[in-house]
């Protein structure tokens, strides 16, 4: 909504008086790659770096360490997956692969949930979709 507020405001100063103050804000022009190159780059490792580290990272328990209430990445059957367990000892399992581009979901104690470090996508503990950019749930096992 706002997006479209300053739209109708560049547009009547351009027809009433033809220039307007907002076109070095929303300008095409206004990326240089020499100045945005350092950040381009930061980004492009934090994004290799997610994808990556499915295949590289180890899984940091297995089922039985886990102890109740708590959650993380283990290995079961040679595959990487995000296992929680509740009070009662009740495990939920699901993929640790990010549904909207791949990345290793990393678990968040505090919150209870799945997060992926290259886009910020959130699930709950039972694989649900909490936040975007991912469209769908997580695959449960």
């Amino acid at each position: 909504m706002t997006s479209a507020m300053v739209s109708a405001r560049m547009i009547s100063d351009l027809i009433v008086k033809g220039e307007t103050p907002w076109e070095p804000v929303f300008s095409p022009q206004r990326f240089t790659p020499s100045a945005s190159a350092r950040t381009l780059m930061q980004e492009t490792a934090q994004a290799a770096k997610g994808l990556t580290r499915r295949i590289f990272t180890p899984p940091q328990a297995d089922i039985e360490a886990l102890p109740c209430g708590h959650g993380g990445v283990v290995e079961c059957g040679g595959e990487k997956l995000g296992v929680y367990k509740d009070g009662q000892g009740e495990t939920f399992v699901v993929s640790i692969r990010c549904p909207h581009l791949g990345c290793q979901l990393e678990w968040n104690p505090d919150e209870r949930s799945w997060d992926c470090p290259c886009h910020g996508s959130r699930f709950d503990y039972r694989g649900n979709l909490i936040d975007n950019p991912a469209q769908e749930d997580l695959e449960h096992e």
